[in-house]
């Protein structure tokens, strides 16, 4: 009887986990500030005391986790509508790079290594520090990076060049799954992408994992049975 009880705690507690992160924005859900990290730790409290111990009555730890995303909810609010508030409950963007100089009384104000801070910058195909202009650490932690103007790729708008639309690939087939409203959002019918899968030695769509076609009318297609040798990646 204790395990269906425990059980049934589970279920009910994801349950509201799943309503409260439906209220959160997905800003929330993508990436924490201060108070985010704060609210997740205290459902996470509340909701280990209450499988933990069965004996506890149950609904007001149900009611203590609805209370906490409400209150959530509300003082994120209370934080976009106000920005003094705002300043004290979140953390502001921190300059680590200025002029291509590391700024390390900012590192060592944040506690932000220069291994953590190479890191960052090879995680956004920085390998040379003399690239960076400006470098900045986000409130969540992120490092935003804008390099120097010689180390910028060049734009076709740079070379005076004309540029076609590029938007987005509408995806035709979805695991082995002919996706008819991408087809009739773009004109096309079923017949037409058949007899262009023909063209490509592709008899069966169900063979197919993803096929998409850009807004230049080239269609991209990966199939189930591809590639046949997955290359190891090494450390």
């Amino acid at each position: 009887m204790e395990y269906l009880l425990v059980l049934y705690r589970v279920i009910t507690i994801l349950a509201v986990f799943l309503i409260v992160a439906l209220l959160l924005s997905k800003r929330h859900l993508g990436r924490f500030n201060v108070f985010d990290f704060i609210t997740a730790v205290t459902l996470g409290a509340v909701a280990g005391a209450d499988m933990s111990d069965i004996n506890a009555p149950h609904g007001p730890r149900i009611f203590a986790l609805f209370m906490i995303g409400i209150l959530h909810v509300l003082f994120t609010k209370l934080i976009l509508e106000n920005r003094k508030i705002g300043k004290y409950l979140t953390f502001d963007p921190t300059m680590v790079i200025q002029n291509g100089k590391i700024v390390v009384k900012n590192l060592e104000r944040v506690r932000y290594s220069l291994d953590d801070l190479l890191c960052q910058l090879r995680q956004n195909g920085i390998f040379d520090l003399g690239e960076v202009e400006y470098a900045i650490l986000e409130p969540y932690g992120k490092l935003s990076v804008l390099k120097k103007s010689q180390y910028l790729p060049v734009t076709p708008k740079d070379l005076n060049l004309p540029s076609e639309y590029k938007g987005l690939s509408t995806p035709l087939i979805i695991e082995g799954k002919i996706n008819s409203d991408g087809l009739q959002s773009i004109g096309f019918t079923e017949p037409w992408l058949v007899d262009k899968l023909n063209n490509l030695g592709i008899t069966d769509p169900g063979e197919v994992f993803l096929a998409l076609l850009n807004t230049r009318g080239d269609l991209y297609v990966s199939k189930y049975a591809e590639p046949a040798n997955v290359q190891k990646v090494s450390h």
